[in-house]
């Protein structure tokens, strides 16, 4: 299979009028009318499905991610704490990202539902911003973390770069994205000044976890945030493929502790001395849900898709030089 199979070029009839993704229905006189279709008016059935929908997920995300990060520490008194230093910042891109996902899932459902724009530009924030918050509602508890002003902020401007699209354009030029390498734990002996040993891959298995979901969350030696931009959305007449991006990477290496790579084992203390850095990334990228198609059905698959950046070439900027990534994940 080459290329033009898996980004097909525009469907018959779409080659003078490609859809107007600035619509409620994008697929209006190409695909044909269904569930799947969004609702002329406010439908409040889809309302409420969608509503349970959302509710269920966001108690079954909250289980998940109270077992993963806060299980294994004791809860103490509301308190809050200043974050803004830890992790190379990747946490707070993380929000952002996290934040502006939730925002367009809660739009895509209330428009469905038919919700006027207005409405569902509101919902959207309003949702985005509550389950941002029940995270740091239970780091506020938590004897690890606190209530972190800089993460409330992160979740704001997240949902304030969809919000602030859908006001300027009436459609997402620009997607955040996220991609992670999946990488192995490192295997690096460690010794300190008195002679124990331990290895690197014993603090990344206790920060990181070990199982997909904790690895694709907390892993971010492995993880890449990216800003995910459409040409042919600024520039109509271009000969650029509707589905063509290109997207703005950032990433950190050697990043083993929120403020540096110490940790303590069976009493002792070690110390990793590479030193940790910063990442920015350039690479094409697709947006998955402006792939012509007729049916319904693969947009909704595709736009979920939208969220994760497609591996492809990169060119990596790092410690004042480039250097390049035949793919990059």
């Amino acid at each position: 299979m080459g290329a033009l199979a898996l980004f097909p070029a525009p469907l018959e009839g779409q080659l003078d009028s490609l859809p107007d993704y600035t619509q409620r229905d994008p697929l209006q006189g190409v695909a044909p009318d269904g569930w799947l279709r969004p609702a002329d008016s406010f439908n409040k059935n889809r309302f409420y499905l969608s509503a349970g929908t959302g509710a269920a997920l966001y108690g079954a995300a909250s289980v998940g991610l109270y077992q993963t990060w806060y299980a294994g520490y004791d809860r103490v008194g509301l308190h809050s704490f200043d974050d803004w230093g830890e992790w190379n910042q990747m946490d707070k891109a993380g929000h952002v990202f996290t934040a502006y996902m939730f925002s367009r899932y809660a739009f895509a459902g209330v428009r469905w539902a038919g919700v006027e724009r207005p409405g569902a530009r509101l919902m959207a924030f309003g949702v985005a911003n509550l389950l941002q918050g029940t995270i740091e509602v239970l780091d506020g508890f938590s004897s690890e973390w606190g209530f972190s002003w800089s993460d409330i902020g992160a979740n704001v401007t997240g949902s304030l770069i969809f919000t602030a699209q859908d006001l300027a354009w009436r459609e997402q030029r620009i997607l955040i994205k996220v991609s992670n390498d999946l990488r192995a734990h490192p295997d690096v002996p460690i010794t300190n000044a008195s002679g124990a040993m331990s290895n690197l891959g014993n603090i990344s298995r206790e920060r990181f976890g070990d199982n997909f979901f904790e690895r694709y969350l907390k892993d971010y030696n492995a993880q890449t945030i990216w800003l995910s931009a459409n040409p042919r959305a600024f520039f109509p007449q271009s000969k650029a493929p509707t589905w063509l991006n290109l997207a703005v990477g950032y990433g950190s290496e050697n990043v083993y502790g929120a403020y540096g790579n110490v940790w303590s084992e069976g009493g002792q203390g070690f110390f990793y001395p590479e030193s940790r850095y910063r990442q920015w990334f350039l690479s094409p990228d697709v947006y998955f849900s402006r792939i012509p198609t007729r049916k319904r059905g693969v947009r909704l698959l595709l736009g979920i898709l939208d969220f994760v950046k497609l591996p492809a070439p990169a060119l990596e900027y790092s410690r004042g030089k480039f250097r390049g990534h035949w793919v990059m994940w």
